[in-house]
Order: C-alpha cells, then sequence, then structure tokens
C-alpha cells in the first residue's frame, strides 16, 4: 500500500475514514467534557458544603462567576481538541499554550 505523505506526516485512512473517524472524535469530547463538567461541579460543591450526593451534583446549575469559569473551561477544552490537527505543524511552546488557552510568557529583561 502506497500511502500518501503530507507536511503533517503520511494519511492512515481514505476519505470515507475521516468522517467516521471525526464523529468518534466528537462523542469521545462530548464524555470527557460532561466527566470534567461534573469534576468542576464536585469539587465546587465540596468546597462549599464539606460532602455532596450525586442528586445534588445532577441537579446543580452553575451562576455567576462558575458558570463563566465552567464555560471558559469548554472553550480552552474545545480549542484544545479542535487545535490538534494544526499542533502537528506548530510546536512552538508559545503556539503550544495560546492554543491551550494559556497565556504565553513575555521575554524578561535585565534592565541592564
Amino acid at each position: 500500500m502506497n500511502t500518501p505523505k503530507t507536511d503533517t506526516g503520511p494519511d492512515y485512512l481514505g476519505p470515507e475514514s475521516v468522517t467516521d473517524v471525526a464523529r468518534m472524535v466528537m462523542a469521545l469530547m462530548s464524555e470527557v467534557w460532561i466527566q470534567r463538567d461534573r469534576q468542576i461541579v464536585t469539587e465546587y460543591l465540596l468546597e462549599m458544603q464539606g460532602a455532596v450526593t450525586r442528586q445534588q451534583i445532577d441537579d446543580f446549575v452553575p451562576s455567576g462567576d462558575l458558570a463563566e469559569r465552567i464555560a471558559a473551561e469548554r472553550q480552552r477544552f474545545a480549542n484544545l481538541v479542535a487545535g490538534a490537527p494544526i499542533a502537528a505543524t506548530q510546536r512552538s511552546v508559545s503556539q503550544i499554550l495560546e492554543r491551550a488557552g494559556m497565556d504565553v510568557p513575555t521575554a524578561r529583561t535585565n534592565g541592564t
């Protein structure tokens, strides 16, 4: 089998498989996000109450700062996963941090 090479490496899948893989990735992203969201809520409730039940987690509706924090984390996660193909060609530290939604450190000057 002659596998064509691209700038990101060999292509292992034909076009007919790409949609199936995309569906699998989206399903996995959804499941991972559900777990991450529940983890954030669980940690919040534990900090506030010291104990938590499954029902409290299921019934909890975040608001205010927590809702904003969850939305920001969801966006960071989506950017990280959606940016993975770009990561194959853009590997500098600043590019990786930016894709992950993290602050890129600025160069320090020693003042001399």
